[in-house]
């Protein structure tokens, strides 16, 4: 082999030693750097969710709004009913949105976990996570409340509620308490970890009972336009 060849060679066979082994460093601080990162995303997120749901919001008050209209006086002022429906609304979007953020933030984080973009420019690390948050907006007891507002408005001046109406608010008002109680015991268990620095911790048992409440607030919702 000529001389001058062999240098080229040589050459050529250090400069992809030496690019390999820039490109193995860089990539190697990257690796670091996102490492971080998600780490750092990590701890806001576990500590985001313990204080979500450690503050939770009662749902109670809705469920009392809505008891108080289905079991109204036929012959209740109509103007009494519409501030009531009015009240619920408000407190319903409240409650919907709280729902869509314990579920934004329970994140589920293992080893090939990849934080990504999802609905409404929220960031989760899991498809579940994604459909509950669908299931959050498909729950939505705003929208029923809504329409039954607007159609006791509309039927002015013979203002009545009907029974399948009071039966459906009643049937909300039972599954908000027991949805409200799913979230109490869970607040215990996240302030004692919160409190013995135990995290990560799983979030599934959590979204696996919130899933079977907000599909019954669905299915509810479902009936009531049958």
């Amino acid at each position: 082999m000529p001389k001058q060849l062999r240098t080229y060679i040589l050459i050529f066979i250090a400069l992809v030693l030496i690019s390999t082994a820039t490109y193995n460093h860089i990539n190697h601080k990257w690796e670091e750097k996102y490492n971080n990162l998600k780490s750092l995303y990590q701890q806001k997120s576990e500590s985001g969710y313990i204080y979500i749901v450690t503050h939770a919001s009662s749902a109670i008050p809705l469920a009392q709004t809505l008891e108080k209209i289905s079991a109204s006086k036929e012959n209740e002022n109509p103007a009494t009913i519409q501030q009531l429906l009015y009240k619920s609304q408000t407190q319903a979007k409240f409650f919907t949105e709280q729902m869509l953020t314990i579920i934004e933030f329970s994140d589920s984080f293992t080893k090939n976990t990849v934080p990504k973009i999802s609905i409404n420019e929220t960031v989760m690390t899991s498809d579940f996570q994604s459909d509950m948050f669908i299931l959050a907006f498909q729950a939505d007891v705003w929208i029923p409340l809504h329409n039954i507002s607007y159609s006791y408005w509309k039927s002015k001046p013979n203002q009545q509620l009907n029974a399948k109406t009071r039966e459906t608010l009643k049937s909300f008002a039972t599954e908000l308490r027991a949805l409200d109680q799913t979230i109490n015991s869970y607040k215990e268990t996240a302030a004692q970890m919160a409190y013995r620095g135990q995290t990560p911790y799983s979030k599934t048992p959590l979204l696996n009972q919130l899933k079977e409440h907000l599909t019954k607030l669905k299915s509810i919702q479902a009936d009531m336009y049958k």
